[in-house]
């Protein structure tokens, strides 16, 4: 939607063209055809979750098969639109942590409205504002974004580990009473003398 709405140039002529051939029979702005994919998308997802086992997953797939082809017959969506719609509820099947996957359907509705608004721009003021309040957060009085927000021992738990001979000292950030996890040498097969 920002891609089409604000930055048309970064698309080639020809997938330009055939969006907007695939959008002239649609009476809706894109944002209510995106909004009422998502929540409909959402709707069977949750309709699959109540019903009994075996039959959740294939009243989801066939729901969504029959539902996408009858509002692209009926020109309330675009086929193209349908397509990111799939490959956005496939990809939300990827994360594996419910709480994480809750927060991402969610917060999913929030940059759609901000790509709506002013493209690519809104989507960076969400981002910015959205990691903004991720590294105010606290979980069990440790920062939420920690070693990475606010970087402390960055040698020892950041991006690049150590070896685990070579990690001593437990992160700052616990306020642990022992400092160190092992002692100096914790090699002492290797260093016998010492």
């Amino acid at each position: 939607m920002a891609i089409t709405n604000f930055h048309q140039e970064l698309l080639p002529t020809e997938l330009l063209f055939a969006i907007v051939a695939s959008r002239e029979n649609v009476p809706f702005p894109i944002i209510f055809e995106i909004i009422v994919m998502e929540i409909s998308f959402e709707l069977i997802r949750e309709a699959g979750l109540r019903v009994p086992t075996p039959f959740g997953p294939t009243i989801g797939i066939v729901g969504a098969l029959i539902l996408g082809q009858a509002a692209v017959d009926a020109s309330i969506v675009s086929p193209i639109l349908i397509i990111i719609v799939a490959i956005t509820a496939i990809s939300s099947f990827a994360i594996p942590d419910f709480s994480l996957s809750f927060h991402c359907r969610i917060i999913r509705f929030v940059y759609i409205v901000l790509g709506y608004w002013s493209g690519f721009l809104g989507i960076a003021i969400g981002l910015f504002v959205h990691f903004g309040i991720l590294s105010s957060l606290k979980s069990f009085g440790a920062p939420y974004l920690e070693p990475y927000v606010p970087a402390t021992q960055i040698n020892n738990n950041g991006f690049f580990i150590s070896p685990s001979w070579k990690r001593e000292k437990r992160p700052d950030f616990l306020n642990a009473k022992k400092k160190t996890l092992q002692k100096h040498i914790s090699m002492g097969w290797k260093y016998p003398n010492k």
